[in-house]
This record gives structure tokens, C-alpha cells and sequence, in this order.
């Protein structure tokens, strides 16, 4: 049931972080096309958007830390379950840092 809910605040951001993308490309696009005030009226929806993103994301971080604390148990969990799976995912994990780092030099 929590799952449900996380998911839907999860789609509900997405949502605005999409309009709020959408706005500033708009927003964007007008520089060269629109009047002034279709500019000014433009930049101002995207202020109050970006507002109320920003809001909404300061605000869900308790359903941040929820969500990392979840994972973290679900993740615990599983390599209690299967440690073996655990070390090689490790391993993995190591493998392609290590080469992701040699590949830089």
C-alpha cells in the first residue's frame, strides 16, 4: 500500500517537472518570435511553476528519506537472503568502476 502511494507522488513530480520543462521550453522559444509581453507573461508562468516544483520537492523529503530507507531495507533483505548474488553484484559493480576509472587515464 505504501509502495502505491510513493508510486503515484512519484508520477504526480514527474508530471511537474515535465510541465515545468515544457513551460521553459516555450519560454525559450518565444525570445525570437513573441512581443514583449507574451515573453513577460511567459517567464512568469514558468517562475510560478518552477515555485511550485521546487515546493513540492523541498517538501517531499521525508518521502525521500522513506523511499531510500525502503530501498536500503529491500536491498538488506536480499543479500541476507542470497549473500553470494550480493558479492557478485559487488564484484560487478567494482569490475566496471575499475574499468570505467583505467578507461579515464
Amino acid at each position: 500500500m505504501a509502495n502505491q502511494s510513493t508510486k503515484n507522488e512519484d508520477i504526480d513530480i514527474n508530471q511537474d517537472v515535465s510541465l515545468l520543462a515544457d513551460t521553459l521550453d516555450d519560454l525559450l522559444k518565444s525570445y525570437g518570435s513573441k512581443t514583449q509581453e507574451e515573453i513577460d507573461s511567459a517567464r512568469s508562468k514558468a517562475e510560478s511553476l518552477l515555485k511550485e516544483t521546487r515546493a513540492k520537492l523541498n517538501g517531499g523529503g521525508n518521502r525521500v528519506t522513506r523511499v531510500a530507507r525502503d530501498a536500503s531495507l529491500q536491498v538488506d533483505e536480499y543479500v541476507h537472503d542470497k549473500p553470494w548474488h550480493g558479492v557478485g553484484i559487488g564484484a560487478a559493480v567494482g569490475i566496471v568502476i575499475g574499468a570505467l576509472l583505467a578507461s579515464r587515464r
